[in-house]
Order: C-alpha cells, then sequence, then structure tokens
C-alpha cells in the first residue's frame, strides 16, 4: 500500500496540474490560429501535451518513482488536466 500511496500524493496531485498550467495556455494560444474543426477534442489533445510537460517537470524532482504510484497519480492528474482542457477548450478555440 505504501507504493501506492507513496509520500507525495497529495503535492504530485497538485503540482502536475500547476506545472501544466503555462504549458496548456502556450498550446491554446497556437492552436487558436489553427482554427480547429473539433474544438472540445483539440482542448483534450492540448490538455494531454500540457499534463505531459508537467508531468515531466515534476518527475524531474519526485522521490516516489514506483510504478504504481507513476501509473495511478500520473494518470490520475493527466485525466484532470484533460476535462478540464476539453471543456475549456470549447470556447476559446472555436472559430
Amino acid at each position: 500500500m505504501d507504493h501506492l500511496v507513496g509520500h507525495n500524493d497529495r503535492f504530485c496531485m497538485i503540482v502536475i496540474p500547476f506545472f501544466s498550467i503555462g504549458p496548456l495556455i502556450c498550446i491554446f494560444i497556437a492552436l487558436r490560429r489553427g482554427a480547429p474543426t473539433y474544438p472540445r477534442l483539440t482542448g483534450a489533445v492540448a490538455g494531454l501535451t500540457a499534463s505531459g510537460i508537467g508531468a515531466t517537470y515534476y518527475a524531474s524532482h519526485c522521490n516516489d518513482d514506483s510504478p504504481l504510484f507513476v501509473g495511478t497519480r500520473y494518470a490520475l492528474a493527466t485525466l484532470i488536466i484533460v476535462l478540464v482542457a476539453s471543456f475549456a477548450g470549447g470556447r476559446p478555440l472555436r472559430w
């Protein structure tokens, strides 16, 4: 159970989305010029990309590196970012 929870579980769930905000805004600005046909799907893909960048930043400083911790916490943080970006991208990415 200690491998699943880790020592930084709450910190991980806060920091990965926080580190993803900057890349997500930059990606939205870049995608806004492209006039996407499916804005919610485009927002979800942008969120997936931004959460990958945020998780990479976090992983470079995290001590909890068990596969169980990474597989559950990082995936859950990524899911949160993807859902938020999908709903947030609906209006600003529409043309």
